[in-house]
């Protein structure tokens, strides 16, 4: 079959490879083979691009949880430590180390094999596989710890009175779970003293 198109198109007024691109059949090959690789390139970056948009999408929400946790502490703190007798408007600012630490479940498994090459030397391979489990699609999260506090600023009307600003620092520091030196208190500029 092979013989035969190669002997029909080899007959005739054949003047190479230039006649076979003028013909029906040659301009029909490359229209085909330049609409594939339109479709190669058109493809391609489409997928990039979905994985890319999903990992800023990813990226965005876990800043977003890690602002709204700091957003969150100085706005519980900031309204507790303003019902503090003589404290009078309080305004707190928390800086975190990171935001947080999750633990997600894996699946381990350790293998361990020996062979014995006709009793004189061993061969010991050793290989340990680890998979995050995955419940409903998502990955199974086994703990969530919070963002280590690293300070806290507090700026109050009334912590020009050394007892307010101590009633303030050691009540951060005690809601916190922090020690007190990493709580600073600071009066307000043209607070009451």
């Amino acid at each position: 079959m092979l013989d035969e198109w190669i002997r029909r198109e080899g007959s005739g007024d054949d003047k190479g490879p230039s006649s076979w691109l003028n013909s029906k059949k040659g301009r029909l090959f490359i229209v085909i083979i330049i609409c594939l690789g339109l479709i190669a390139l058109l493809w391609s970056p489409a997928s990039q691009s979905d994985s890319t948009s999903e990992q800023f999408a990813q990226h965005r929400a876990d800043r977003s949880a890690a602002g709204s946790i700091k957003q969150e502490l100085q706005t519980e703190l900031a309204a507790i430590l303003a019902e503090i007798d003589g404290a009078g408007s309080v305004e707190v600012s928390v800086t975190l180390s990171s935001k947080g630490i999750k633990t997600y479940a894996t699946n381990d498994r350790d293998e361990r094999r020996q062979t014995d090459e006709s009793g004189r030397s061993t061969t010991i391979e050793e290989s340990s596989t680890r998979d995050v489990a995955v419940s409903s699609g998502n990955p199974l999260l086994l703990e969530e710890r919070m963002p280590e506090i690293l300070g806290v600023l507090v700026v109050a009307d009334g912590a020009g009175n050394p007892q307010v600003k101590e009633n303030l620092t050691d009540a951060t520091a005690t809601l916190l779970n922090i020690s007190p030196h990493r709580v600073t208190v600071m009066p307000r500029e043209g607070g009451r003293q």
